[in-house]
């Protein structure tokens, strides 16, 4: 994998080829908000400029954002488990 740390803005090219997709699906991805690794905004008529963050796309790539929204969905539940585990922890 390219080293993503070297990059403020990832270009499309880049990360086309690191998710084995083609340049426009990156784009309309991005567009649609259905790629969550950047932003679009047109410029005028049909110009878009494209930003795509490093840390997104490692997330993305490496699945961690669905985790990331498990962890943040499920919150309140994980943390009665934590406090139950550690309640009976301490009582034993």
């Amino acid at each position: 994998m390219k080293d993503l740390d070297s990059y403020k803005n990832v270009p499309v090219s880049v990360a086309a080829e690191l998710l084995g997709v083609s340049q426009p699906f990156i784009r309309e991805g991005i567009k649609a908000g259905s790629l969550p690794i950047g932003s679009a905004v047109q410029i005028s008529g049909d110009k878009w400029s494209f930003q795509i963050s490093p840390g997104l796309l490692r997330e993305y790539i490496t699945g961690s954002t669905s985790l990331k929204k498990y962890f943040e969905e499920n919150k309140e539940i994980l943390k009665e488990i934590f406090e139950s585990t550690k309640k009976d922890c301490q009582e034993t």
